[in-house]
């Protein structure tokens, strides 16, 4: 099976997590900010998950799973370590519903990669497979390299392109600005501010 990576808008889709455990969590987890509507299907759950659950972040079915728990399920995640539980969830999805067994990643059509953000950055890397442990090792690598000034940074390039979207320069012009954004000449405050002024002025923006 081969895998692409992708990036998925899950704001209002309906997300079901079928499992309670840590490996449950940590998939939930990762779904907090998506804006996705997440509820959990477990008779049991760990304390960090009902927490979630008292905040309001997530909904809590406390039941055994049964295949009408998918029901209008965009994502479907199987984390219980039940291997029959996990088939189950697997046989029971809808048809054009993503699925991931977070036991055996090649028994869904989704994986979870490792992942990490800064601001409007997100760096995601995946093994295929053959070895979570490195995928991990090489993301705690690049979060060395991409560190917190990253976000400001993609936040600078992002008011930056569209004010240069917006200026009279011809589109030669446009595309060598948005080149050398890249530089780490840009990545000084004192620089990008001078800029931001400059196309302000540009554009005709008020201070």
């Amino acid at each position: 099976m081969a895998f692409i990576p992708l990036m998925v808008d899950l704001s209002q889709q309906h997300a079901v997590v079928v499992g309670g455990g840590q490996i449950a969590n940590r998939r939930i987890e990762s779904l907090l900010d998506s804006g996705a509507n997440i509820t959990v299907v477990s008779p049991e759950i760990i304390p960090e998950i009902y927490m979630l659950v008292e905040k309001g972040q997530i909904h809590w079915r406390a039941k055994t799973f049964q295949p009408e728990d998918l029901a209008g399920a965009f994502l479907i995640i199987a984390a219980t370590s039940q291997p029959e539980v996990n088939q189950m969830v697997k046989q029971s999805a809808p048809p054009n519903a993503l699925v991931n067994i977070a036991s055996d990643a090649s028994a869904g059509n989704v994986h979870f990669p490792a992942h990490f953000k800064q601001g409007r950055l997100s760096i995601a890397i995946s093994s295929g497979g053959a070895s979570p442990l490195l995928a991990v090792k090489i993301k705690e690598q690049l979060q060395t390299m991409f560190g917190g000034q990253y976000g400001d940074y993609l936040d600078f390039l992002y008011e930056s392109r569209q004010r240069i979207k917006q200026s009279p320069l011809d589109e030669k012009s446009k595309n060598g600005l948005l080149k050398e954004l890249l530089s780490d000449h840009y990545q000084d405050k004192e620089q990008q501010l001078q800029l931001e002024n400059w196309l302000r002025r540009l554009t005709k923006e008020e201070f």
